[in-house]
C-alpha cells in the first residue's frame, strides 16, 4: 500500500477514533477522524483519494445512509464498515451495497490491515473511475440544455435529421450545436463524445 494513505474513521465512539488513529498512524496511515456522517458527508467533495472506515450504527444516521451517499458521489472512496452486530445478514447486505468488508466489533490489529490492504486495489481502480466521471462532469457541465439534448439525441439516433425531427428544429441548427459541443470538447469526431456518457451518467 502507499504509505500515508489516509483513512477516514467515521464513528461516534470517541475511545475507538482514538486507538484506530494509534493504530494507524503507527502503521504509516494518515488517519482522519469524524465524530458523525454528517461531518463525514460535509467533507467529502474536498478529501483526498483514501479508504472509509465507518461504524454501520452511527448516532447522527443510518449507516446505510451513508454509504449510498458516499458511493454515488466518490467512488475513489473505498469502504470499510465496523460493527458490533452479529447478525450476518447485516454484514452481507453492507457487501452488496458495494463495502469492501465488514469488520465486527472487536477486531484484532492485524484484521484491521489485512482488511485495508484488501481494499488497495479497489482504491487504485477507483481512483481512475473518480477521475473519468469529474472529467465528463466537467465536459457536459459546460454545455448548454439544448446541447444536451442534442448529444442524448445523437447517441440514440446519429442522424441529423432525426434529432431535427426529433427536438422540431432545423437540420442546419443540429449541425451548429454539433460543431460546438465538438468544439467544448477538443474532439474531431462525435464518436469521441459518447463513450464520456456513462461516466456522466448520461448513458
Amino acid at each position: 500500500m502507499n504509505p500515508g494513505c489516509p483513512v477516514y474513521i467515521v464513528d461516534h465512539d470517541s475511545r475507538m477514533r482514538q486507538d484506530l488513529v494509534r493504530i494507524l498512524r503507527r502503521e504509516g496511515f494518515a488517519p482522519v477522524p469524524f465524530s458523525c456522517g454528517a461531518d463525514f458527508i460535509e467533507a467529502l467533495d474536498f478529501l483526498a483519494p483514501g479508504i472509509a472506515l465507518m461504524e454501520l450504527h452511527l448516532a447522527d444516521m443510518a449507516g446505510a445512509a451513508l454509504q449510498q451517499e458516499l458511493s454515488s458521489r466518490r467512488v475513489d472512496i473505498p469502504l470499510v464498515v465496523m460493527t458490533a452486530s452479529r447478525h450476518i445478514p447485516t454484514a452481507v447486505d453492507v457487501i452488496k451495497r458495494g463495502a469492501v468488508d465488514c469488520l465486527e466489533k472487536p477486531f484484532a490489529d492485524g484484521l484491521l490491515l489485512k482488511v485495508l490492504a484488501n481494499a488497495w486495489p479497489m482504491l487504485e481502480r477507483n481512483i481512475e473511475i473518480q477521475r473519468r466521471r469529474e472529467t465528463a462532469a466537467a465536459y457536459f457541465g459546460s454545455l448548454t440544455k439544448r446541447e444536451l439534448d442534442v448529444v442524448r439525441a445523437l447517441s440514440a439516433s446519429g442522424s441529423n435529421r432525426d434529432v431535427a425531427d426529433e427536438l422540431r428544429i432545423s437540420v442546419r441548427t443540429v449541425e451548429m450545436h454539433r460543431a460546438s459541443i465538438m468544439k467544448k470538447f477538443g474532439v474531431r469526431k462525435f464518436s469521441e463524445i459518447i463513450r464520456f456518457l456513462p461516466d456522466a451518467g448520461l448513458s
